[in-house]
């Protein structure tokens, strides 16, 4: 399956990109993008390259895709996973996955996962989270605003602190 996708390279360095994606395995899930919202985040990793902290440091040799606040459809289900998901369904993502205590997350890290693409294969990591979220809205833009409206809410709780310590 091709994709396009906007790639980073490096500091400064994104190309958009058709590329053939890998089969999926029997842990990964094939899904098309619809929508995916502009972060702040994405410009910085942009600005900063392999220096910020999610983007790997073989970047250069192996471009991720950026984007971490999308929302699509599912295309092709692992075996893992059929029991779970199934083709056409749609899905919005939690990108700060923290997968065995990893800072990797779609759209910083991963070399065929970000919200910048038109197909993305899905690693096991997102759904072993349970941050490959089931998605019945009306329209796909507010699935991929609902990582900056959990970022609101967070603030808010901390500016008030009602619970301290707890976001």
């Amino acid at each position: 399956m091709k994709t396009t996708a906007v790639r980073l390279y490096g500091k400064d360095d994104l190309r958009l990109e058709t590329f053939e994606l890998p089969a999926i395995k029997d842990d990964e899930i094939l899904a098309r993008i619809v929508s995916d919202s502009i972060c702040m985040s994405s410009f910085k990793a942009a600005e900063q390259g392999a220096a910020h902290k999610r983007v790997p440091n073989d970047v250069a040799e192996n471009p991720i895709i950026i984007g971490h606040e999308f929302c699509g459809e599912l295309v092709e289900v692992g075996a893992k996973w059929k029991d779970q998901f199934k083709v056409g369904d749609k899905f919005a993502i939690q990108p700060a996955i923290n997968y065995k205590g990893s800072l990797a997350a779609p759209g910083y890290s991963y070399k065929y996962i970000g919200g910048d693409a038109t197909y993305i294969v899905i690693p096991q990591e997102v759904m072993a989270t349970g941050n490959l979220l089931p998605y019945a809205g009306e329209a796909f833009f507010y699935g991929s605003v609902a990582e900056p409206m959990s970022c609101i809410v967070g603030a808010f709780h901390a500016n008030y602190h009602t619970t301290n310590g707890s976001y």
